[in-house]
């Protein structure tokens, strides 16, 4: 009978001790905003981003129509014809100084020139003297004034020769392609030769290398800049079967990003699914609450997430109870940490 007392004075001494506990569990994190006007302002933020990718192309860039634009300089191979007589025919590279050397006319200053340019000037220059109505065309081998540059997630970036008229999955090529870590946009920054000013154009790799819509397989000119930024990652922590960080190589949902992590944990808090994003340095970042249901009512295939975002499960209260002293988040060089101080004093 004594034995049979102690027992039951243990097991409510435990049951009493449980439920103090999880009267107590709170959760990690507490949401700063809603659901709806959380949706809103990143919708506005997308259809904001979406508009400044409209016409971002230029028809004639796409076409190859502007290679003409082509301006000569020191190193560059063009080739010369008169199509009145062939004895005035050239190959001849540009000079350091800008300058080729013709038949009868010697050092002829192209610097600067487009290919159409230089052809009405050495026309006017032949019908000054030697011909009564020449017609002239050039064509330019090799174009190695101006380089081209790599940057980002490109297995050997760097500054190449700008040799000959290419298109970007060409001289991505060149540089031995793109590294495992890349993102799935390009872009390629020129100098407008109207303006002067840089213009960037927006590349949608998925589309040109998987789908194959070669319209994004834009020229790229001498003096162009592309960068390939590394793809975006998302930290995916708390009640979860696969915790870690994962890479958004394609634009993601916050569904598809807890398949990749398993899925939830049967301890998970299916009323306490947070989403916590990036507000930029020494900004707070902005927290909201999902349910189970809310992802499964379409809520979670049309919030999509962004880099450097992070989803936690919460534990419900007996999850916490079972599953340990706490946890440690951090991502990115910015993040939260977690203990359950009476978890931390006995484990000393």
């Amino acid at each position: 009978m004594t034995t049979f007392r102690k027992t039951a004075t243990a097991f409510c001494l435990f049951v009493s001790l449980f439920f103090l506990f999880v009267g107590c569990a709170e959760e990690q994190f507490k949401a700063t905003t809603d659901l709806e006007n959380f949706q809103k302002k990143y919708q506005e933020k997308e259809e904001q981003y979406n508009r400044s990718q409209k016409n971002v192309f230029s028809p004639a860039i796409l076409s190859g129509e502007g290679s003409g634009d082509y301006q000569l300089g020191p190193g560059d191979l063009i080739v010369v014809k008169v199509y009145e007589t062939e004895d005035l025919d050239a190959e001849v590279r540009v000079s350091s100084r800008g300058f080729v050397s013709l038949p009868l006319l010697n050092n002829v200053d192209v610097y600067s020139l487009s290919a159409a340019e230089a052809e009405e000037k050495i026309e006017n220059l032949y019908k000054q003297k030697y011909l009564h109505d020449p017609h002239i065309t050039i064509h330019i081998k090799e174009h190695v004034s101006k380089q081209i540059t790599l940057v980002g997630a490109i297995v050997k970036p760097g500054t190449y020769d700008y040799v000959s008229q290419r298109r970007l999955l060409d001289v991505i090529a060149i540089a031995s392609g793109l590294t495992p870590e890349s993102g799935s946009i390009a872009y390629i920054t020129r100098e407008n030769p109207l303006t002067k000013k840089r213009v960037s154009y927006f590349i949608n790799l998925d589309e040109l290398m998987k789908e194959g819509k070669m319209e994004q397989n834009m020229i790229v000119l001498g003096g162009d800049v592309i960068f390939v930024p590394e793809a975006g990652q998302c930290f995916i922590d708390g009640a979860v079967r696969k915790p870690g960080t994962y890479s958004l190589d394609t634009k993601m949902t916050i569904t598809e990003a807890l398949s990749l992590a398993g899925g939830l944990a049967s301890y998970a808090d299916d009323d306490a699914i947070k989403l916590i994003r990036y507000m930029g340095s020494g900004k707070n970042r902005e927290i909201i609450t999902l349910s189970y249901s809310d992802l499964q009512g379409g809520v979670g295939d049309t919030l999509f997430i962004q880099d450097q975002d992070i989803i936690f499960a919460e534990s419900s209260s007996s999850g916490l109870f079972s599953s340990g002293s706490g946890f440690s988040l951090g991502f990115m060089g910015t993040g939260f940490t977690y203990r359950d101080p009476e978890a931390t004093t006995h484990s000393k």
